[in-house]
This record gives structure tokens, C-alpha cells and sequence, in this order.
């Protein structure tokens, strides 16, 4: 059995064509912050809205670059890494928020996440079956997010962070999770790693420690 119109070849949520956007993406949860971004950008063009999920491309000091929204959660974001990687995405970070677990991790410093530990089910066991796909982010990405962070003097912890699935509940395992070494609590940048490695994407993530 097939559908009679496959969705897994589609831009079936982001609306957008190929020549629209640029191949260095930075995404994030929040529309608002899309918004928000999109104010330091050259001649900014609200490409699409579709579902509440604002794409927005303009140019960035002489470099087109653009926004998009992922919404909240893996199942929702695997969605928009898949349809930017058929738009000519090559590049993909997430600048997000997220919570603190280790003691390095104090609010107000950038998180920057070089790799994300998450359980095997929901999206992506649907990707990876038995699998547990490494998430990591691409190392030289990592790197100059470092290097652009240390430029203009922002505090940031480099370190691990638990995508996790269920928010209203992530208190109760927080404990644990710092003893196994985790440094942070996020809900996306697994999925943005191995859906990224998938398709071929070159990925990385930081995200504003809040509590």
C-alpha cells in the first residue's frame, strides 16, 4: 500500500520554493523570535506563514541567510529539518532556550550543545528503528559558534543536553539526568542532529540557560 500523494517528497507544511531561502538556516521554536530576529536582517521577505510557522529570508552583513519557525518538541521539528533539507538547506542551527542541570550551567550563560542524549522511542525510533543514532552536532560548526560567542563576550558552557518529550513532567527525572552527566534539558537538537547526519545537513545548536 502507498499513499496516492507520497508527503515524505513534499514541502508539504513550509510552503516555500528552493530559490527563496538560503542554504544557512537558523531555526527556532518560538515565532515570535523569528520575528524578533528577522529585525536584524537587510530587506527581510516573509516567505511563508503556513501553520503559524514563519520563514523569513533577508541578508545578514552582505550573507542571505534564513529564519524558520520548529515549533515545540521532535515531531514538530523533524518536520521543518526534513522540508528545509529538500528546499537546499546545507546548514542548520537551532538557537533556542533551554534549563540547566549541571552546576557550569548557570542561567543567563548560552548553552552551546555539542551533543544530545534522548531515548529510544517516539520520532526518532521512527527514523532509526532499533538504532540509537548518534546525535552529535558537526564539530566545526560547534566551533565557530565558540568562536562568534567569545567575539562578543557572552558567557556560554559547552556540554550535553537530554532532548527530552514531555515538559510538564521533565521535573521529575531532572535529578537523575544530571547524575548521568547531563548538562542541559532541551526538547529539539536531538532530532536536529541525527535528522541532520540523515540527510546530510551540517548542524549545531545553542540555547539561552533560563532556570
Amino acid at each position: 500500500m502507498s499513499f496516492r500523494h507520497p508527503l515524505s517528497k513534499r514541502v508539504y507544511h513550509l510552503k516555500a520554493r528552493p530559490e527563496q531561502l538560503s542554504p544557512k538556516v537558523l531555526v527556532a521554536g518560538d515565532p515570535d523570535r523569528i520575528e524578533i530576529a528577522s529585525s536584524l536582517l537587510e530587506d527581510p521577505v516573509l516567505v511563508s506563514r503556513h501553520r503559524g510557522f514563519p520563514v523569513i529570508t533577508g541578508t545578514y552583513k552582505g550573507e542571505k541567510i534564513t529564519l524558520a519557525c520548529h515549533g515545540i518538541g521532535a515531531p514538530s521539528a523533524a518536520i521543518v529539518f526534513e522540508e528545509l533539507a529538500m528546499l537546499g538547506a546545507k546548514i542548520v542551527i537551532r538557537a533556542g532556550t533551554c534549563g540547566g542541570l549541571s552546576p557550569e550551567a548557570e542561567s543567563g550563560k548560552i548553552a552551546v550543545i555539542e551533543a544530545s542524549a534522548y531515548e529510544n522511542s517516539g520520532t526518532l525510533r521512527q527514523y532509526f528503528g532499533e538504532v540509537s543514532m548518534p546525535a552529535y552536532a558537526t564539530p566545526e560548526v560547534t566551533l565557530k559558534i565558540v568562536e562568534v560567542l567569545g567575539e562578543m563576550g557572552l558567557e556560554y558552557h559547552r556540554g550535553v543536553a537530554l532532548s527530552h518529550d514531555a515538559f510538564h513532567k521533565v521535573e521529575e527525572n531532572a535529578s537523575r539526568w544530571g547524575k548521568l552527566g547531563i548538562d542541559f534539558l532541551e526538547m529539539e537538537s536531538a532530532a536536529l542532529f541525527t535528522i541532520g547526519r540523515y540527510r546530510g545537513l551540517k548542524t549545531g545548536a545553542m540555547a539561552l540557560i533560563v532556570d
